[in-house]
């Protein structure tokens, strides 16, 4: 499972807490911070005013709930890959990836000569599929003539090899590219 941004910011900032920590400790025990500190805070804990004593609460709940949180991160299930249903039957299904029909449609679209750059979204429902497809083409071509084609041909073609009907098809066209280099 890939981390996110927050988990990510999460555990840095646990972690570093979690490293001073140890660098206080080590310290103290290595006589660079004599040991009346450690006594000075511990006194603040328990004879302090009410307000350190709900700060160092709180600070130690959110460490706890934290951790247990980093504990248990990545242990679930991974996501299952997104597909489509070519077939039913009654000993079962038979599924496609949502990866093999955009492979199908870049295969599709890169036989135009006309289109010389490709970026694809597939969006799976029960039984349809929606396809939106970003592309470049050459400058001097008849854009809704190459789009209306493609359209029409891209959607015959997902249906003739995978057996799923096409909803729709969005093309959107966002340059005009003399090279062949593809989108990224």
């Amino acid at each position: 499972m890939k981390m996110k941004v927050g988990t990510r910011v999460v555990l840095t900032i646990y972690l570093i807490a979690v490293i001073a920590l140890c660098g206080f400790i080590l310290a103290t025990l290595g006589g660079l911070i004599p040991g009346s500190n450690l006594s000075d805070f511990t006194n603040t804990v328990l004879n302090g005013s009410i307000w350190f004593k709900v700060l160092y609460a709180v600070i130690a709940v959110v460490v706890i709930i934290v951790s247990f949180m980093l504990m248990f991160f990545g242990t679930g299930k991974a996501p299952a890959p997104k597909t489509a249903k070519v077939a039913s039957f009654e000993s079962g299904n038979i599924l496609i990836t949502v990866k093999a029909i955009e492979e199908l449609v870049e295969r599709y679209v890169h036989e135009n000569k006309d289109v010389k750059g490709l970026r694809t979204n597939v969006v799976s429902h029960e039984d349809t599929l929606d396809l939106a497809i970003d592309i470049c083409v050459l400058p001097d071509v008849d854009i809704p003539a190459v789009t209306k084609e493609l359209q029409a041909g891209l959607s015959a073609y997902i249906q003739q090899h995978t057996g799923i009907a096409v909803n729709e098809t969005k093309i959107m066209v966002t340059g005009l590219k003399e090279n062949s280099a593809k989108l990224s």
